[in-house]
């Protein structure tokens, strides 16, 4: 078609949406930047970079049981966000943000907005009046919202029956509210260049004959549907040297905890990417932990029992005496990791020739045979 004609039609369309655009110009889907971590393993798996981190304008969700660092993960944020010049919203169904906990966090907290909320459509109405007089203000790409958490949100019909002394469930009303948030929250939140952070409870099936990987979580569909970025959480205690202090475990004291990742959802690069990140109760997030694993299955750094090496034959000795050196990560390891990542992990076009397809249809052809020859033993 001529240019001349696609852009009076172009022009037509902006009277009645003014965000139309060419998608290779600045669209809404456009992301601007990406916010740290605090772990360059995370930031890695989830924006395909080890200097990424969440997206502008969409909606991350870190889901995970009690304790396993979704709202550490989600404060650390939250500060990186505000050393950008970005203001939090912190939208707090537990209650469980205090202003002290924040600052030694780094938050500067007379600049974060606090609101304690009830219901999921109370946090809409707040995030859509918030984010709505940014745009109007021209102030876009000046907010990050974080909700913590949406499962602890309730829903509109069952705080006015509990008002009333009802005692009846509720039989999908809460699913409704958290899908409008959601929704509300996707529109708003790409207009305004709004990062949104949100964290939620998962829970297993008890009737299950085997455990999921990728677990449920409550708020319906929606929770799965409309977040661009979904990041499952579990955790494990990282014990350190012999003590006889009380509150220890099996006589170890806990130095801290080992988080790990899996992205169950990811729109950006490919998903079901696994990590870990080393949270020390002492000193923090650890900037560099788990990429240890990841540049050996990348051929990056080789291991020969505990000890490591350079490809080229560069004695690096054991973990513990190069983990902290600056040097050795960024002029050897990190450059590599980043090269290979992004050719390895962005999604790719399908090609006629590529036989992946074939070969895992002819896996499936022979597990089914091998399951047919046990059956009939």
């Amino acid at each position: 078609m001529d240019k001349k004609i696609l852009d009076k039609i172009l022009a037509d369309v902006k009277k009645i949406n003014p965000y139309v655009t060419y998608l290779n110009d600045e669209s809404l889907s456009t992301v601007h930047e990406w916010i740290d971590t605090g772990s360059m393993l995370l930031n890695a798996i989830i924006s395909g970079s080890l200097y990424g981190g969440i997206p502008s304008g969409r909606i991350t969700l870190f889901a995970g049981p009690s304790m396993t660092g979704k709202s550490f993960i989600m404060q650390q944020i939250l500060r990186n966000a505000q050393k950008m010049g970005k203001i939090p919203i912190i939208i707090d169904s537990e209650t469980a943000i205090d202003s002290r906990g924040a600052e030694r966090f780094g938050i500067d907290t007379s600049q974060a907005i606090y609101v304690p909320t009830t219901t999921a459509l109370e946090a809409r109405n707040i995030i859509n009046n918030i984010l709505t007089n940014a745009i109007e203000q021209g102030q876009e790409g000046k907010f990050i919202v974080c909700i913590d958490s949406i499962g602890n949100l309730d829903s509109e019909m069952q705080i006015n029956r509990m008002d009333k002394g009802s005692t009846s469930a509720d039989m999908g009303s809460f699913a409704k509210d958290v899908k409008s948030l959601l929704k509300t929250c996707v529109r708003v939140g790409g207009r305004a260049r709004c990062p949104i952070i949100m964290t939620n409870h998962i829970f297993e099936d008890p009737s299950a004959m085997f455990t999921k990987l990728i677990k449920d979580q409550p708020g319906g569909k929606a929770v799965w549907f409309l977040p661009s970025v979904i990041v499952q959480m579990a955790r494990s205690d990282a014990k350190s040297e012999d003590t006889k202090e009380a509150g220890t475990i099996g006589g170890k004291k806990v130095s801290g905890v080992i988080l790990k990742f899996l992205t169950a959802k990811n729109r950006f690069v490919k998903p079901l990417l696994t990590g870990e990140a080393y949270l020390s109760f002492s000193n923090g997030l650890h900037k560099y932990y788990g990429l240890t694993e990841l540049a050996k299955n990348l051929g990056i750094i080789l291991q020969s029992g505990p000890s490591y090496s350079l490809p080229d034959g560069t004695k690096l000795g054991y973990e513990s005496k190069w983990i902290n050196d600056k040097e050795i990560w960024e002029k050897y390891i990190l450059p590599q990791i980043e090269e290979r990542i992004q050719k390895e992990w962005k999604y790719s076009e399908y090609k006629e020739d590529d036989n992946i397809v074939s070969k895992e249809l002819e896996n499936n052809d022979e597990q089914i045979l091998e399951n047919e020859e046990i059956v009939n033993e």
